[in-house]
C-alpha cells in the first residue's frame, strides 16, 4: 500500500471554547490513526484574523496537520471534517508521494524537538529581556 504525505489546514470557529476546539482536533487526528495513517506534527497556530468574513466570522482558530495516510483516507478524513459545522474552512495537500513512513516519522520527530528547543529558547530569552526591563526600571 503506497503511503503518502499531507497536510490538512483547518480553520474552526474561534468562538468556541478550547477544550471543544482541541476534542474535535483529537477526533481528526483519530480517524487519521484509526485509518492506517500517522500523524506527523500537529501545528495549532491560535486564532487569525481570516482574510475576508466568512458565515460572518472575522477571525478563525488554526490548525495544521501534517500526517501520512494512504489515498484513501483523505476523502474519508475531509468527510469527516465537511460534516463538522464547526469548521469554517478546511484543505488538504499532497507534500510527498510513496514516503518511507518509518524515515519520516523519525524526522519528524526531530523536527518536534528542534521546534520545542526554539520555543524554550525564545521563552527564556523573553524572561531575560522582562528581567532586564525590571532592573531598568527600579
Amino acid at each position: 500500500m503506497q503511503i503518502n504525505e499531507y497536510e490538512t489546514m483547518v480553520v474552526i470557529r474561534p468562538d468556541l471554547d478550547d477544550p471543544v476546539t482541541y476534542a474535535m482536533v483529537e477526533r481528526f487526528e483519530g480517524i487519521i490513526t484509526g485509518n492506517g495513517g500517522h500523524i506527523l506534527v500537529r501545528d495549532d497556530w491560535g486564532k487569525r484574523k481570516l482574510a475576508y468574513l466568512i458565515d460572518k466570522h472575522q477571525r478563525g482558530h488554526y490548525v495544521l496537520l501534517s500526517h501520512l495516510a494512504p489515498a484513501t483516507l483523505v476523502s474519508e478524513l475531509e468527510r469527516n471534517i465537511r460534516n463538522d459545522d464547526s469548521v469554517i474552512r478546511f484543505m488538504t495537500v499532497k507534500m510527498a508521494d510513496d514516503v518511507d513512513v518509518a524515515t519520516r516519522i523519525e524526522q519528524a520527530a526531530l523536527e518536534r524537538e528542534r521546534r520545542a528547543e526554539a520555543a524554550r529558547a525564545r521563552a527564556e530569552a523573553e524572561e531575560q529581556d522582562d528581567e532586564e526591563d525590571m532592573d531598568y526600571d527600579s
